[in-house]
């Protein structure tokens, strides 16, 4: 299980480091075609190389927050259910994320790919298809990850599971000092 936990980190490092450098790149074409237009030059293609950036690094980071469970859940009502209960329908929302990732992203992405992978994108030597291609590899991940995720739940014990120690009641003065 070391392997599979170290795999799990190794992917969620890689995929860090690989969307905090297209930020940087996205950055700094946007930087750059604004710093150009200041001197009356036009750069074209830094708008569109941004944009595909742009699509890259938010479908690979949606990927990520996934692999990082920071995805967004609502599991006020899951986590009053038994361990059991919790386990099952845990793993019921990692096999209904990973069907979504198979079927929209994996299958409709590919689809996608080849429909587009002729038709050039203006100012870029690359392709639709090209670009398209961040959805099967997002979905991809999605899968590895909501598998993962299935192993962790399968393999924790109960008090891993429970989140009963959370607090039943929001205290309003806490809130109201912080503000919101």
């Amino acid at each position: 299980m070391k392997v599979i936990d170290g795999f799990h980190k190794g992917l969620n490092a890689f995929l860090r480091w690989f969307c905090v450098i297209l930020f940087v790149v996205m950055v700094g074409l946007v930087i750059a075609q604004v710093v150009v237009r200041f001197l009356g030059v036009s750069l074209p293609w830094t708008e569109v190389s941004a944009r595909i950036v742009f699509i890259w690094q938010g479908i690979i980071g949606a990927a990520y927050v996934i692999g990082e469970k920071e995805d967004v859940a609502i599991d006020w009502l899951v986590n009053k259910l038994p361990v059991k209960a919790v386990k099952g329908v845990s793993i019921l929302a990692h096999a209904i994320v990973a069907f979504f990732a198979v079927w929209i992203m994996i299958w409709g992405g590919m689809r996608n790919v080849l429909a587009g992978w002729e038709d050039h994108v203006q100012l870029m030597p690359v392709t639709q298809g090209q670009t398209f291609l961040v959805l099967p590899i997002a979905g991809a991940l999605i899968v590895i990850y909501s598998i993962l995720h299935t192993i962790d739940i399968v393999r924790a014990s109960d008090e891993q599971i429970t989140h009963h120690d959370e607090p039943e009641d929001v205290d309003i003065s806490k809130i109201a000092e912080e503000g919101i």
